[in-house]
């Protein structure tokens, strides 16, 4: 399936509109973004790999009302929607969690499949809850954003130079 590129609300609103169940994934980028021109090849090779999904690509300097409706900050940010309603979004050049979404979402996108999340039996990592239970500090650490792991590292080396003082 080919990529489309939005220009305006009305042109996505249309797109949207025909797509009550399926998902839709906008790829909100700009031509002056390098992390965006890097992801560039992983978006297509999705786009080809699964010809259920709309694939969606939006400038955010040519198209600002998308951007704006989406209240996108970073480039670049990737929407996921099941019709009109945001499913999830993976901000940044991450290969590994747009593809993990792009999978996660479109699997039941097909009619007459069940939809939910499920559980595999034994495995209780398939649905780990809203956090670690316990000895997990490790897992939550590395599930923070970027930037927050960078205000960590800076408040633990000031507490660290404070303390040597």
């Amino acid at each position: 399936m080919s990529i489309t590129h939005l220009d305006n609300t009305a042109q996505l609103d249309g797109i949207l509109g025909k797509s009550k169940d399926k998902l839709s994934v906008i790829d909100f980028h700009a031509t002056w973004c390098g992390p965006c021109h890097m992801i560039a090849p992983t978006f297509e090779a999705l786009a080809k790999q699964y010809p259920n999904a709309n694939f969606l690509k939006c400038d955010v300097d040519q198209a600002k009302d998308i951007a704006g409706r989406y209240r996108i900050t970073a480039m670049p940010t990737f929407i996921f929607l099941k019709g009109t309603s945001e499913v999830e979004r993976v901000r940044g050049a991450n290969k590994p969690a747009l593809e993990a979404a792009v999978r996660r979402h479109s699997s039941g996108s097909s009619s007459g499949t069940f939809s939910g999340k499920g559980q595999t039996l034994g495995d209780g990592s398939s649905n780990p809850g809203p956090g670690p239970v316990g000895g997990g500090g490790v897992a939550a650490f590395q599930a923070l954003d970027p930037q927050v792991k960078v205000l960590l590292y800076l408040l633990g080396g000031y507490l660290v130079f404070w303390w040597l003082k």
